[in-house]
């Protein structure tokens, strides 16, 4: 093949321009192009992202916010054009596939038996483009839990099975990023995932809120219409002061259902809640997360200024700590309350 002949930063360009299906395609050729391929930075590809419709999986190549181009089709051979049907082996799989054209993007197919080994393969052979990854949505006709993807968004329909949906959560990989949106008539099962996630989003949390809240041990977590109450959250804040709960936490917000509100005077009381002086702006907290939400990726920037604090008894790290009617905020900093007062922050007559 004269591609291998030309220097890598022609190999590179050339690359660059081409379509990502046919890219693919091109990784199959031989174990030498898919390793040139490897060598190639696509720093730009945000996510390589698995959708799930009733009827077939879309993979994605997520650029930028506005911007996710679609590289293929995964779709059951009975809906395949058949005339156009090619076949390949390539690493011990029978690829079963009709070559992209100008009206219609490359479709992998498979039947009942390859479900799993179709996804696994593809997945394996888009990771030269890979730079992060996410499934932004499910659907029990596929089996996206077998990939090991650390991003998934799952979207919950009405009908969804909550033993089904629990087996499938199991199997997948502890995540990083991970994001429920839930919409099914009877709630979901708790789930150790949930707990163990990194950063987790969950839309309609409703009655699981109290679980997750008192488990979950990863880096954040924002719980949408929660049905949560004040001895829950008052039963946490202590268990944080304690060093029994949350030991990675940096911040969490629960948002409550519309049926709930909490009493911030009876919390208050409840707790050894402190004040930042008076005499300046109390400390921003500032942290970054990415959610993955609809289609593509986007940033959310954490901007919050809170007037009190709680101290944690064995190393004496502060948190920020807001309560409304319908809305608890929970920030974890780096600094000793004797530091936060070296700051300026804290009185140190009362510190």
């Amino acid at each position: 093949m004269k591609l291998f002949n030309f220097p890598f930063l022609v190999q590179k360009k050339i690359f660059h321009q081409m379509g990502y299906d046919d890219l693919f395609l091109l990784s199959l050729a031989s174990s030498r192009m898919l390793k040139l391929l490897q060598l190639v930075p696509w720093k730009h590809i945000k996510a390589i992202s698995y959708k799930t419709r009733k009827t077939h999986i879309s993979v994605f190549a997520v650029k930028s916010q506005n911007d996710s181009l679609k590289v293929m089709e995964l779709r059951p051979s009975k809906t395949v054009n058949q005339a156009t049907k090619q076949m390949m082996h390539c690493s011990g799989y029978e690829m079963t596939y009709c070559p992209p054209s100008d009206t219609n993007k490359l479709i992998i197919s498979f039947n009942q038996d390859t479900i799993e080994s179709t996804v696994q393969f593809v997945h394996q052979y888009m990771n030269h483009l890979q730079y992060g990854c996410t499934i932004l949505s499910y659907d029990l006709i596929f089996l996206p839990a077998v990939l090991p993807i650390k991003s998934n968004v799952l979207m919950l329909h009405m009908g969804m099975d909550p033993e089904c949906l629990n087996d499938y959560i199991s199997k997948m990989e502890n995540q990083k990023c991970f994001t429920m949106k839930n919409q099914m008539k009877k709630l979901p099962l708790n789930n150790m995932k949930f707990h163990n996630s990194q950063h987790l989003n969950f839309i309609n949390a409703y009655s699981l809120a109290p679980e997750i809240v008192s488990c979950f041990e990863g880096r954040t977590a924002v719980l949408y219409n929660s049905k949560i109450e004040n001895s829950n959250i008052v039963d946490f804040v202590i268990r944080w002061q304690q060093g029994e709960t949350a030991h990675n936490l940096k911040f969490l917000k629960i948002y409550l259902d519309s049926t709930h509100v909490f009493n911030p005077d009876v919390i208050t009381r409840s707790l050894d809640i402190r004040k930042f002086t008076p005499s300046r702006e109390p400390p921003r907290f500032q942290f970054p997360v990415i959610n993955f939400f609809g289609a593509q990726e986007t940033l959310q920037d954490h901007d919050l200024t809170m007037n009190t604090y709680v101290v944690r008894e064995s190393d004496q790290i502060i948190s920020s700590i807001s309560i409304s009617e319908d809305r608890f905020d929970f920030c974890v900093w780096e600094w000793t309350e004797k530091q936060t007062a070296e700051m300026g922050y804290i009185d140190k007559t009362s510190s």
